[in-house]
């Protein structure tokens, strides 16, 4: 099965996790932007499943997976004449989180996605578009 999905969202990259001391104890958290993005990639991503039909994942542990994810980002004024955004945030952390974000939806868990291809991009709306599919290459074992 191929999904094909287009979130409309201002990308973010994954952010690291924080620690913070209270009384003398540490807390890690994530940030709050982080946890907001993957929200709102859940959200959609369920919705998805919903109006496919899908109460449980797609793609199996045992399965090969294939992801193309292209980040479209506002453009700033200050990068007019740049064609490409060279610039942070970084692409595999904004890869990350989408793969992190659809773990438990779309595939028990990230490990399965065996090849990648991830573009950062300028373009308005603000966007993420992916899709998965098999992996051709897996089906050489």
């Amino acid at each position: 099965m191929r999904i094909e999905h287009t979130i409309y969202m201002e990308p973010v990259p994954k952010g690291r996790p924080r620690t913070s001391f209270k009384n003398g104890k540490a807390q890690t958290y994530t940030p709050k932007d982080t946890v907001n993005a993957e929200n709102q990639i859940r959200s959609e991503v369920a919705t998805l499943l919903a109006e496919l039909g899908r109460s449980d994942v797609i793609f199996e542990d045992e399965d090969y997976v294939r992801m193309n994810a292209t980040f479209y980002m506002t453009r700033p004024k200050s990068a007019k004449k740049r064609k490409l955004p060279n610039i942070k945030p970084d692409w595999d952390n904004m890869g990350k989180l989408l793969t992190d974000a659809i773990n438990g939806f779309l595939y028990k868990d990230d490990k399965i996605i065996t090849t990648a291809l991830i573009k950062k991009r300028y373009g308005f709306p603000p966007r993420i578009e992916f899709e998965l599919y098999p992996d051709p290459d897996g089906e050489d074992f």
